[in-house]
């Protein structure tokens, strides 16, 4: 509906919807690129298509220990050379999430396709990190570009990054919904449906397309004969959740120390990504399972095949390898390492109260318990998590235990006082605080004293005097009660005519705006923005009207702003 209540046209909606299919469509092919190049390359360099973790399994102790050493090594080279264009010709940061947070204008093309490249000599390597982050970076690079030249600009432009990623995501995992969920509830912090319509109008216009090139497929299918509830299973599913976001955390907390350690070493990113990737090369050569991603043996474990490495081992080597990795300073995402961490952690949960209690649980329904704690936690994002968890499996069986264990997973790290991957998810935080704070906030809470005012016996000379001291707009009028009487307007006061004497109460306005102390900022935001004055008074009730302070505007305006930032 328009402000005079008609109907708006219909066309500039769709218009909208079929550009966000484009840019949808956009983000799938630009993520299905990447993978392809991915996989020709491994062909190229190691005779097979297979994933970096069975290219490791199969390789000699040389290939194991130079491979993540030379990739860290090429990483960090590329990685400078977009350091050095971005700090040449001062643009902003490139991640996207930025950009559809608003805290830059568009994506710098050349930068980010050069952080894309050195992801993709990490991941090609065997570093452990996640594909998804430079695969969905590309999708929203390319949308990006596009979107500039198509003069879109401000919230469009943003929107039509975050179709593009929503796509790329989709794309990356098969996971349509997740991906929509995703990008809303991380990159804007949550769930309106203007901008939902658009986030899944993209993602399924980039199913459409996987699905037209026949590569749609869950990505860990399974066949769960069920969920029952008991006392048994609750404590499992509670248990599994809390040590899974402990994992993640642990993986988390295990990257921010090495940052540290690697910011020490000399040489660069090129040095310390080569040594990341040496750490990561000696620790494949003892559980080769740890290289890659984490997708083959996450898969593995959900088929019920056995690892060559011990679960609780295996777990231990991955948060390493992936802390040497992101730790040395390789670009890439989190999101399979930490679903591998979750559900290595339920597997050896319930592994661990079978050999206790005697429980007879099913490994793999923990396994995406785990997997999905473990990604809430990391990513402070539950209903995504929950989402993904349930499309990954195509499982409907899993709703209750995952959902369960989202919740406890997510205020884990509240409870920690733990960040998670993304920064703008802390800024959301602190956004809806503010606003939860502007919400509760009282005139009386944000009034400042009253210095000046006149009695009801002032003279127009007395009038003019304080209007002279204090230089502002109106001079209030106050009765020997300290009640508010009215305003006087100081225009009015010195356009009094030399030797007049006028009552003050007849340039007085008696219906001068006030409000309340008890008041809410909210309830009273039109009248103070309307208000012709710059503060206004706050009166401790309606039937007193006696003054206990002032209301400036600025101050209204200022904590408004401040839940915009």
């Amino acid at each position: 509906m328009n402000k005079d209540g008609s109907r708006q046209p219909a066309w500039p909606y769709f218009r909208w919807l079929l550009l966000a299919a484009g840019f949808g469509a956009l983000g799938a092919l630009a993520a299905e690129a990447f993978r392809h190049a991915l996989d020709w390359t491994t062909a190229r360099l190691f005779g097979t298509h297979h994933d970096i973790a069975l290219v490791m399994v199969q390789a000699g102790w040389t290939v194991q220990l130079l491979a993540p050493t030379l990739g860290g090594l090429a990483a960090g080279l590329i990685l400078v050379a977009a350091n050095r264009y971005q700090q040449s010709r001062k643009l902003p940061a490139v991640d996207y999430l930025e950009t559809i947070d608003g805290r830059m204008g568009a994506i710098p093309v050349v930068p980010s396709l050069l952080r894309c490249l050195s992801s993709f000599c990490s991941i090609l390597s065997g570093g452990s990190v996640g594909k998804e982050g430079a695969m969905v970076q590309l999708s929203s690079t390319v949308a990006s570009a596009l979107a500039v030249r198509g003069r879109l600009h401000g919230e469009r432009l943003q929107m039509m990054i975050a179709v593009a990623a929503t796509g790329g995501l989709a794309a990356v995992y098969h996971t349509p919904l997740a991906a929509a969920i995703f990008v809303a509830e991380i990159a804007f912090g949550g769930l309106e449906f203007r901008r939902l319509a658009l986030l899944f109008t993209g993602a399924v216009a980039s199913t459409a397309l996987i699905m037209a090139m026949g590569l749609f497929k869950p990505m860990y299918p399974l066949a769960l004969q069920g969920y029952y509830l008991d006392a048994a299973t609750l404590g499992a599913t509670l248990l599994v959740a809390l040590a899974a976001a402990l994992a993640g955390l642990a993986m988390l907390q295990a990257i921010g120390h090495a940052r540290g350690l690697f910011g020490r070493v000399p040489g660069g990113p090129p040095v310390r990504m080569g040594l990341g990737g040496l750490l990561v090369g000696l620790l494949i050569m003892a559980a080769p399972e740890v290289a890659g991603n984490g997708f083959v043996p996450l898969a593995q474990l959900l088929r019920g095949d056995t690892l060559s490495t011990a679960l609780l081992v295996l777990l231990a080597l991955k948060v390493a390898a992936t802390a040497a990795t992101v730790g040395s300073g390789a670009v890439g995402g989190l999101f399979t390492p930490a679903l591998l961490v979750g559900a290595l952690a339920g597997m050896v949960c319930t592994g661990g109260l079978a050999a206790l209690f005697g429980l007879q649980l099913d490994p793999a329904l923990y396994a995406v318990v785990g997997m999905a704690s473990a990604l809430a936690a990391t990513t402070q994002a539950p209903l995504m998590s929950t989402l993904m968890a349930l499309e990954l499996t195509q499982e409907p069986v899993l709703v209750f235990p995952v959902m369960l264990a989202t919740v406890i997973a997510y205020g884990t790290p509240h409870l920690l006082h733990q960040a998670g991957v993304y920064p703008v998810v802390d800024r959301h935080r602190q956004r809806y605080a503010r606003r939860d704070q502007l919400y509760e906030a009282r005139a009386g809470d944000a009034m400042r004293p009253l210095d000046a005012w006149l009695p009801g016996t002032a003279t127009l000379a007395q009038a003019r005097e304080l209007a002279l001291r204090t230089r502002r707009r109106f001079v209030f009028v106050l009765d020997q009660d300290h009640a508010f009487r009215g305003a006087i307007r100081v225009h009015d006061l010195m356009a009094v005519p030399e030797g007049a004497e006028p009552a003050l109460q007849d340039l007085m306005d008696p219906a001068f705006p006030t409000v309340l102390a008890r008041d809410r900022l909210v309830d009273i935001w039109q009248t103070v923005v309307d208000s012709p004055a710059e503060r206004l008074p706050v009166l401790a009730d309606a039937q007193s009207r006696r003054v206990v302070g002032v209301l400036p505007k600025s101050e209204v305006l200022q904590a408004a702003g401040r839940t915009l930032i």
